[in-house]
């Protein structure tokens, strides 16, 4: 997925597709940002991210399917002791001698609690319980906002989710670092294209606070991203309108562009956070990647001279098509 490249890291994203009250934007005036970032996070817990069976000597098996857990499951305790990477899980199931683990973590927003039972693999001669786990990712995305009084960002306009089951990871710790697009796959109908771009761990720019369902938010620690001139009002959905706005989104290197969009539909209070249904009317952006891509999520869309929201999503048949969250919801979210 990454190849590294000297202090880089080349990376195709895969954010694709909360800001705690400390981390609350304290004005109305934002600035729009656009800018191409790098997301890196660790999981409170462990996120099962598939099932697979044990070839035990009673045939093959899947314990974790068995004992009730399920994909997208996070898995936050094992015999009380707290999960925090996949290399842990590992050791107390080959440290339990086939003993029976007890499971404590979330379904969403529910609690669970399990038991499961090892078994050992014919092939390995190890204990295992059939569950691959992921505790971190990376990817890039797109800035949306900065708070000119405080530094408070937010960004993506959705949340980081588990590549395979879809989970959203529960955030442990986080950052942002500097990123400089390099690449484009052109979206296609069925194929939704996506960014390619490289990323220097070794620079931090930001520290998350919180990950939800309309996007990541935190505090920039570089405070030249952002200028107070530069600040525009935001709106309410009630303000917002059918006709035409433009997007700030970076398709190459690392300087936003400005590319014109229609707003299709506008749906107040949408309950999956699709505030806004938008067409790319840009013949530049069309031409460069087919409409919007994966990598371009976050990227501030404006109207009237105001901040409305964040693209967020692709149509994977029509990639000059997609959906955004407005920026009311954005900013309910960051608390």
């Amino acid at each position: 997925m990454r190849k590294k490249m000297g202090k880089q890291w080349c990376a195709v994203l895969l954010i694709v597709c909360v800001m705690s009250p400390c981390a609350q934007a304290t004005s109305r005036k934002l600035v729009a940002l656009g800018i191409p970032v790098g997301v890196r996070m660790t999981a409170a817990g462990i996120v099962a991210s598939a099932m697979t069976t044990v070839d035990s000597p009673a045939g093959k098996v899947c314990p974790g399917e068995q004992a009730g857990l399920e994909v997208g499951d996070i898995l936050q305790t094992a015999n009380g002791q707290a999960l925090s990477s996949s290399s842990q899980l590992a050791q107390i199931v080959q440290e339990s001698g086939g003993n029976p683990i007890r499971f404590t973590g979330l379904r969403g927003d529910t609690d669970i609690s399990v038991s499961v039972q090892p078994v050992k693999s014919k092939t390995t001669g190890t204990y295992q319980i059939g569950i691959l786990v992921r505790d971190s990712m990376a990817g890039i995305g797109t800035l949306t906002y900065a708070d000119p009084e405080s530094g408070e960002f937010g960004a993506l306009g959705h949340p980081v989710s588990d590549v395979d089951s879809g989970a959203l990871m529960p955030l442990d710790t986080g950052s942002i670092v500097p990123a400089s697009v390099v690449g484009v796959v052109a979206g296609e109908a069925g194929t939704p294209g996506e960014l390619i771009g490289t990323y220097e761990f070794s620079r931090e720019i930001g520290q998350l606070d919180d990950n939800t369902a309309c996007g990541i938010f935190g505090t920039l620690t570089d405070h030249t991203l952002y200028c107070e001139e530069n600040a525009v009002e935001t709106a309410t959905e009630e303000e917002i309108h059918t006709g035409k706005a433009e997007i700030l989104s970076c398709v190459s290197g690392d300087t936003p562009q400005r590319y014109e969009v229609m707003i299709e539909k506008v749906t107040v209070d949408a309950e999956d956070g699709r505030s806004l249904t938008l067409s790319v009317t840009d013949s530049a952006l069309l031409e460069k990647s087919g409409g919007i891509v994966p990598g371009m999520s976050g990227s501030p869309i404006l109207q009237d001279g105001k901040l409305i929201g964040a693209v967020t999503h692709v149509l994977v048949n029509n990639p000059a098509r997609g959906f955004g969250v407005s920026i009311e919801k954005m900013l309910e979210a960051a608390g």
